[in-house]
């Protein structure tokens, strides 16, 4: 799982409605992806190479699922009703 599929699951999970429709979302993360296919660590683009350093290696890979897992945590955390509401809550009481 690389850092593209990552966010596109969540964004498909989470923020499906922010797109317009389900071409454009694939759209993008198709672009996503071909960039993810180009960055080389050799790569004379300097924003591929250090991508392809940091993302593209066999530790980010053993622990992609686990950071897939806790930033999925993180958004139905954040983004569950009562949390919000509360958070509105205590802004109108102060």
């Amino acid at each position: 799982m690389n850092l593209f599929k990552i966010f596109r699951r969540l964004y498909d999970e989470k923020f499906h409605w922010a797109f317009d429709s389900e071409t454009d979302s694939t759209r993008i993360f198709n672009d996503l992806e071909n960039f993810h296919d180009k960055a080389l660590p050799e790569s004379e683009n300097k924003l591929q190479s250090i991508y392809a350093k940091v993302f593209k290696n066999n530790l980010f890979y053993l622990i992609a699922p686990i950071l897939y897992l806790y930033l999925k945590y993180l958004l139905t955390k954040y983004t569950h009703e009562d949390y919000i509401t509360r958070i509105i809550e205590k802004e109108m009481d102060e």
